[in-house]
């Protein structure tokens, strides 16, 4: 009996702790329901979930419930089992929603052609037999100025305004210079 009434004691300081901003009690009080946190791990798969992505959830709802528990109210053990298990039935839900049926039904290629099965008959652009970086290497080339700062502002790393402000071009010509750059990029790289 003493055992329990100095857990909830110490529990009760763990939350006051954390209302503070103590980040180690909420580590603390997160060890001293790792039980809890790992019967309702076990409970429910949800895919493409590992343990740590469990264990950031887990803390992520501890600290959210201490700090909008009330002490004077109910035990704090029931209200972080609920907050717990909605969360966890909330990633079920969200994985077997029907418009991500498709994904779930969906296989691996190797399995695929491990079990024979055959893909559908769709019109697709064929792989090029010369390797990528000789076709971004003929690309380049084929590239005038105004569309390689085009390609830069396009894959993020030179910024739209600086381009046009150092080039003293209008945003159009920019516009232009990428319409020529996509038509060129098929060109190399799908054909």
């Amino acid at each position: 009996m003493k055992d329990t009434e100095k857990a909830i004691k110490s529990e009760a300081e763990l939350i006051r702790q954390i209302k503070e901003g103590d980040d180690a009690a909420l580590i603390n009080l997160c060890q001293l329901y790792k039980p809890l946190i790992n019967k309702i791990k076990s409970m429910y798969h949800v895919r493409y979930y590992d343990n740590q992505d469990w264990e950031q959830d887990a803390m992520i709802i501890c600290h959210e419930s201490a700090t909008s528990f009330d002490l004077n109210k109910g035990k704090f053990s029931s209200y972080y089992k609920t907050r717990l298990t909605n969360h966890a039935r909330s990633l079920v839900r969200y994985d077997n929603a029907y418009r991500r049926q498709a994904l779930k039904q969906s296989i691996s290629l190797e399995t695929a052609k491990k079990n024979h099965i055959l893909p559908l008959n769709k019109s697709f652009a064929s792989i090029p037999e010369i390797p990528l970086s000789e076709n971004i290497a003929i690309l380049t080339a084929r590239l005038s100025d105004l569309e390689i700062n085009a390609l830069l502002v396009g894959l993020g790393i030179k910024d739209q305004e600086d381009v046009i402000n150092n080039l003293k071009i209008s945003q159009l010509t920019l516009a232009r210079a990428r319409s020529r750059l996509v038509q060129k990029m098929r060109q190399t790289l799908l054909s």
